[in-house]
């Protein structure tokens, strides 16, 4: 009987699973499984011991923490004694500062025409007279490869 498919059925969900699945060995190397060869009872074992030496570095770590005096000196934590209402608008207020200042510094941050110029953006001789000429259309996409990566720089016509 001939098919009525040109090419097989896709495969299921199912079979790409299965292809996919990791084979035993993978499984034991990662330590999921006992190995092949050993008793289950030696992996139990080991994996207990790793768990018991997992524990006792975290508790480690947790007993060399540092004290909160410490973290208010390397100014991690705020000073306990400085909350309140009064606190909160001071809070607020410098919030306030840092972000005009971000966005300062955003607006005042060179665009791609200014980076190829002063060679930062690396793109090819042809691309970089054409930037500065201002040839093409309202978007020009200059596409080129130097020797370490790939650079697409995109120009609109309020950069150039």
């Amino acid at each position: 009987m001939m098919s009525h498919y040109l090419f097989p059925p896709p495969p299921t969900v199912l079979q790409l699973r299965l292809q996919q699945r990791r084979t035993r060995e993978q499984l034991a190397d990662q330590g999921i499984m006992p190995p092949l060869k050993s008793p289950a009872a030696f992996h139990e074992q080991r994996k207990s011991l790793e768990r018991s030496k997992t524990g006792d570095y975290l508790k480690h770590k947790i007993r060399s923490r540092p004290e909160k005096s410490e973290l208010v000196n390397m100014r991690i934590l705020q000073e306990p004694a400085a909350e309140g209402p009064a606190h909160d608008s001071q809070t607020k207020l410098k919030r306030a500062r840092l972000a005009d200042n971000l966005n300062e510094r955003i607006a005042l941050r060179p665009g791609p025409l200014e980076l190829v110029e002063k060679n930062i953006i690396p793109v090819h001789s042809t691309v970089k007279e054409a930037a500065m000429k201002g040839i093409g259309a309202k978007h020009s996409f200059f596409y080129t490869t130097s020797s370490s990566s790939s650079i697409c720089v995109l120009f609109s016509s309020t950069n150039i």
